[in-house]
């Protein structure tokens, strides 16, 4: 079941983000090797200390991937190779190396290179919606710009691509699937753009969840797959991340209401139009459009409803299903 309601809102959705977090313990190893990765691949970018931002992450999606890939495997544990070696690690145009290597050293690049074309997807997110905050730090796009974030965010793209190709050069199918799952978040994030205050919830759950879902939906598959082989468990596994991807962008989208003042909330202040604002419309009839003469009165009643037991409830209805198959599979 999904959390009491008297548990107060936005947490709504997050003790089973946290319970995904709490798998990082047990793969410590894994993803220490993974911050070594994807620094080496951002250190010959620019000279803005990229890898750096991109270290700040949850690594979630990395962490799916190898419980998943443990979960699955019959040798989970110490399947790294302890003699590492980083010569062939650099982000350049040469990715020879990549398909020749080992079986125990392709699982971890999968998930980092999974983690650098997320990392790319959410430099164009900040670019697209002028955000000016990311993990802590101040964003690419207002530190450096918009023109050179762009070539940044596609440089990072193309060539994490690439090495991902040719990684798993010996496999079409994981190919096919990987350049699919690509394709789909793009195509979530220009339905997106469609999305207003009168469209039908369960279209906009479609769409959150096509934009937000496939690299978590692709970490949990291939986890699962490259430690079994096993279609059919890796489809459930699949299932997993594409609902947990879900219920992760609305906890984000809660979160923006978190704050006390309202110019912290970038969603109220840039009338970013997401679920939380589409119930407020539909069942509140609520203006959540940012008041230039009373913001923060505004701000105040709209965080003041989302708060409630009622607003709770509804989204709830909405989202139960998804809720209980990730949680199934966390306990």
């Amino acid at each position: 079941m999904l959390p009491i309601i008297s548990r107060k809102l936005p947490n709504l959705f997050s003790d089973i983000i946290q319970k995904a977090l709490e798998k990082k313990e047990s793969i410590g190893e894994e993803l220490a090797v993974v911050d070594q990765l994807l620094s080496n691949l951002f250190s010959n970018l620019a000279n803005v200390h990229i890898d750096v931002l991109a270290q700040k992450g949850k690594k979630i999606r990395a962490t799916l991937f190898f419980y998943f890939f443990n979960k699955f495997s019959e040798s989970s544990k110490n399947f790294i190779d302890s003699s590492y070696e980083f010569t062939d690690l650099r982000l350049g145009l040469s990715a020879a190396p990549l398909g020749l290597a080992k079986d125990k050293k392709k699982k971890i690049w999968t998930a980092a290179l999974i983690e650098a074309i997320h990392f790319a997807s959410i430099i164009h997110d900040d670019i697209v919606d002028d955000g000016t905050m990311r993990r802590g730090s101040t964003s690419l796009c207002q530190a450096f710009g918009r023109k050179f974030s762009v070539l940044i965010g596609d440089y990072i793209f193309a060539n994490a691509s690439k090495l991902f190709l040719n990684l798993h050069q010996d496999d079409q199918f994981i190919r096919n699937l990987f350049l699919r799952e690509c394709s789909s978040t793009i195509r979530g994030a220009l339905k997106e753009q469609e999305i207003t205050i009168s469209t039908d919830i369960e279209n906009c759950l479609r769409i959150t969840s096509l934009k937000t879902s496939p690299f978590f939906k692709l970490s949990c598959f291939l986890g699962a797959y490259l430690a079994s082989n096993d279609f059919k468990a890796s489809i459930k596994a699949a299932t997993f991340g594409t609902c947990f991807g879900l219920l992760y962008q609305l906890q984000n989208d809660l979160d923006c209401f978190r704050f006390e003042n309202y110019f912290e909330s970038e969603d109220y202040v840039q009338n970013n139009i997401t679920l939380p604002i589409i119930i407020l419309h539909q069942y509140f009839n609520i203006n959540t459009s940012s008041d230039p003469e009373n913001p923060q009165a505004n701000y105040n009643k709209i965080k003041t409803k989302i708060y409630s037991e009622q607003f709770c409830e509804i989204l709830q209805n909405f989202t139960q299903k998804y809720y209980e198959i990730v949680i199934s599979d966390l306990i």
